[in-house]
């Protein structure tokens, strides 16, 4: 039987020359796939790199090897991905974590009070990371998170039950529509925000639903759906946080101002692109 060290060095190798990643690259997504089929860390890989490896866990690791040469994200494979230091659940039917959306987070936690009840809501909840990692991080406020998609609300669900979350409610709807006169005093969605034929859709976007991704011939129809309809459902001084394209901050900025936001913020991702704008909206 093969040890851990030939079967991280082949993954590599295979990793490598199909996909064309670079070394490191190849190296990483490896010990994801060894620490996934082995339920092992990095460390032990290290520690234990003699260990021999059964037919079964061989037979697994090849088969997600295979499949992700051919091009299914590694996340899908796996079924989980890691965000703001946390591993959820993930099905091909939703968007896959990206390290990006944790400014989103971040911003949207300084003006959520550790101590205070908030009523915040998860606009298109997707996997169900945003809300739920709100909800973890302030266990005092109430989070609700709705999707048009069974499958988000199942995925959403499931990452609800993995982590226990009880102050989460998950609903189907379609944006705002099942919600009814409802407020909230936070709103965070990370919504479409593509254009049709965004020549970003064929660079690893393939394999992730398109109806995620894709707002429009302009790409900012979500978006100011968004941001003029959020004022009937948000608490006076309430923010909407949006997550969007690396071009689109302007475009936010003034859909903010024409729908009588204030206190209009943009904030960097870790690639130092404006990826979220912010807001108060104070009824007059």
């Amino acid at each position: 039987m093969a040890t851990i060290r030939d079967i991280l060095k082949n993954i590599q190798s295979k990793l490598y020359q199909g996909i064309g990643f670079s070394s490191d690259e190849a190296k990483l997504e490896a010990r994801f796939i060894l620490e996934h089929v082995l339920k092992i860390t990095q460390k032990e890989i290290i520690q234990q790199s003699d260990l021999h490896i059964d037919t079964d866990n061989q037979t697994e690791i090849e088969y997600i090897t295979e499949k992700r040469i051919a091009g299914t994200p590694l996340p899908y494979l796996l079924g989980e991905w890691s965000f703001y230091g946390r591993t959820f659940k993930v099905n091909p039917h939703v968007l896959i974590p990206r390290a990006d959306t944790e400014i989103l987070i971040e911003k949207a936690l300084s003006k959520i009070n550790v101590r205070d009840r908030y009523e915040v809501l998860d606009l298109g909840c997707g996997t169900g990371i945003i809300g739920i990692t709100i909800a973890l991080e302030r266990p005092l406020s109430k989070v609700t998170l709705i999707d048009q998609s069974e499958h988000a609300i199942q995925n959403t669900k499931e990452n609800q039950t993995f982590y226990q979350v009880t102050n989460t409610m998950i609903q189907k709807s379609d944006w705002f529509s099942a919600l009814d006169q409802t407020r909230f005093d936070v709103i965070l969605s990370n919504p479409p925000y593509l254009e049709d034929n965004d020549p970003h859709l064929s660079q690893g976007l393939e394999e992730e639903p398109l109806d995620a991704l894709v707002s429009g011939p302009t790409g900012i129809e979500a978006i100011q759906y968004i941001i003029e309809n959020a004022k009937n459902h948000i608490k006076p001084s309430g923010w909407l946080f949006i997550e969007h394209g690396f071009n689109q901050a302007m475009i936010l900025k003034d859909l903010f101002e024409k729908n009588g936001y204030q206190h209009i913020e943009n904030a960097n991702d870790i690639h130092g692109i404006h990826r979220v704008t912010f807001a108060q909206y104070s009824i007059v």
